[in-house]
């Protein structure tokens, strides 16, 4: 965070201050849906022999990590709301039926 938007925050009142918490994590929940839809994809491409989609795999799972270290943490400390908990174990449950079936 920068420090310009540090000061704004502390400027704000408390209920925004929680909204702006929630926002933060549903950003991240969407960047990571969006990771997501783009690892099944490259994941489909791949077992059909597309050297492309293979040579993106390392880039994938450095994301992977940071996401799921990220989101983790949040949970862990229970930042996350109920819905967005759920929303995270909805796309969690795409990784798993796609790579299991």
């Amino acid at each position: 965070m920068k420090k310009n938007e540090a000061k704004s925050i502390l400027n704000v009142p408390e209920k925004n201050k929680e909204e702006l918490i929630l926002d933060k994590w549903d950003e991240k929940l969407n960047d990571y849906n969006n990771y997501v839809k783009e690892y099944l994809m490259q994941y489909k491409k791949s077992l059909k022999g597309n050297s492309v989609s293979l040579s993106k795999y390392p880039y994938l799972k450095v994301k992977s990590e940071s996401l799921s270290k990220k989101l983790n943490k949040g949970i862990k400390k229970e930042l996350l709301t109920k819905k967005q908990l759920t929303k995270v174990f909805k796309i969690r449950k795409k990784i798993e039926n796609a790579c299991c079936n």
